[in-house]
């Protein structure tokens, strides 16, 4: 079954501020720094970097859960820290490589290799990972409660 599905975020910026990210669909705003993250300021913002990082955790995050949940994996907490690694030069400004190191807790010991499998597969299945061509390094950890 397909279905299509489109997002709307809105982004604006007035000089001497920071941007606002912010959709029809929430009260609430995002700050969003005008500088770049590696720029050294001081700023206490989130930067595009931070919430390209931010997407690709949720969206592994979301398709671990569905996965889970569809293979009858009882999940009590999902965490995850992701780091991006970037090339920077005069001529380019690249990604290079991406580290996920997500960790679920489970309550059922007999559940650990199935919901360790499922790491695997949700790579193919998470949107937003599945449609980066950067390298992905990720290293799960499944944890009993």
């Amino acid at each position: 079954m397909e279905t299509l599905e489109e997002y709307q975020v809105d982004l604006h910026w007035k000089e001497d501020q920071n941007a606002v990210a912010s959709s029809l669909l929430f009260d609430d705003k995002i700050q969003i720094a005008k500088n770049w993250c590696l720029s050294h300021s001081k700023n206490d913002k989130w930067t595009a970097e931070h919430l390209f990082i931010a997407s690709i955790l949720s969206s592994y995050m979301t398709a671990y859960l569905r996965t889970a949940k569809n293979k009858g994996i009882d999940c009590k907490s999902f965490k995850s820290t992701g780091r991006a690694s970037f090339t920077i030069s005069d001529e380019v400004s690249e990604i290079t490589d991406i580290l996920i190191k997500p960790t679920v807790e489970i309550i059922k010991s007999s559940q650990i290799n199935r919901a360790l499998k499922i790491f695997l597969l949700c790579k193919d299945k998470s949107l937003v990972v599945n449609t980066l061509k950067i390298r992905i390094h990720i290293f799960p950890s499944v944890v009993l409660v």
